[in-house]
């Protein structure tokens, strides 16, 4: 009875040690993101202004007042055509790279570590680079097309250039860390998968579409989830490059809601775009997840 007993107590031990583990880290991510998430959304349920003297309960009158603002609007929109082209294009290059570098016999380990240079740089550094690559006609990328006897574009002036550079920059920034994601899926699979593929005459495309892409799907879903969140909360590469112009053009939400908090002073509108950005987060990664069965 007493061996059924230490035994029980065993398992016990041994199933609850992990959660124990990692209780500490928990408990204080949860008390630093979960006390501004929590005050966040408070807050964006009253009309805090420091234009004003006066702070009442409003409830739901931040969100109904962004839903009719044309700015607020203008952003949202931006944010997700923003977000849909960095993750559809971050996902392809990652995938790409992911493949590349698994493929690496020679210098393996310092391309891994070259592969990650983008993501330990930091954001303002990136947007300065990308801006002396896209601005004028001193830019690197238009001196190459006068160079080739073509029209010089003012990429940082024209509302649909600028999207689409800010895109490519913020995809420069954030694919990385999805690469060895996808990298680390790779190289969990058996390699001798890959040889018997290979001694059946399998394709390349055989190979990555019947074997690497489902085996993989679970780290697919954790990449999609880092650059959707990653994405949705663009702002230190965004500002530097744009300050969320032309016209607009580039001003996604978390450059919108700093622009309403710090600029003009609206604490409570600002909290209500937090809100709906963390929204958008979790509804994206829960979709992701689901997709992708990553708890298989």
């Amino acid at each position: 009875m007493d061996a059924a007993i230490n035994l029980k107590k065993q398992k016990r031990r041994k199933l609850l040690t992990p959660y124990l583990l990692i209780l500490p880290g928990f408990l204080f991510v949860f008390g630093v993101l979960g006390y501004a998430v929590l005050y966040g959304t408070l807050l964006s349920l009253f009309d805090m202004d420091l234009m004003k003297a006066e702070t009442g309960f409003v409830f739901l009158d931040n969100y109904i007042y962004l839903f009719q603002n044309a700015a607020f609007l203008n952003s949202l929109v931006r944010s997700l055509i923003f977000v849909f082209g960095s993750v559809s294009l971050g996902l392809v290059l990652s995938l790409f790279f992911a493949l590349s570098l698994y493929r690496a016999t020679r210098f393996g380990n310092f391309l891994k570590g070259l592969a990650l240079v983008p993501y330990l740089v930091s954001g303002i550094a990136t947007a300065v680079m990308f801006r002396f690559l896209f601005s004028g006609d001193v830019g690197l990328i238009n001196q190459v097309l006068i160079t080739l006897n073509l029209d010089a574009v003012n990429f940082l002036a024209h509302p649909n250039w600028a999207l689409f550079v800010a895109v490519l920059t913020n995809t420069w920034f954030i694919v990385p860390f999805a690469t060895l994601i996808l990298l680390s899926g790779i190289q969990s699979i058996d390699p001798e998968l890959f040889d018997s593929a290979t001694v059946d005459g399998a394709s390349k495309s055989k190979v990555l579409t019947k074997i690497i892409l489902p085996l993989i799907s679970p780290m697919m879903g954790i990449s999609l989830v880092w650059l959707s969140f990653a994405s949705f909360n663009m702002f230190d590469v965004i500002l530097p490059l744009t300050g969320g112009g032309p016209n607009r053009a580039t001003e996604v939400l978390a450059v919108y809601m700093y622009n309403v908090a710090f600029d003009e002073l609206k604490y409570s509108l600002g909290s209500a775009v937090m809100v709906i950005i963390l929204i958008f987060n979790v509804a994206t990664s829960a979709l992701y997840l689901k997709i992708f069965n990553t708890d298989d």
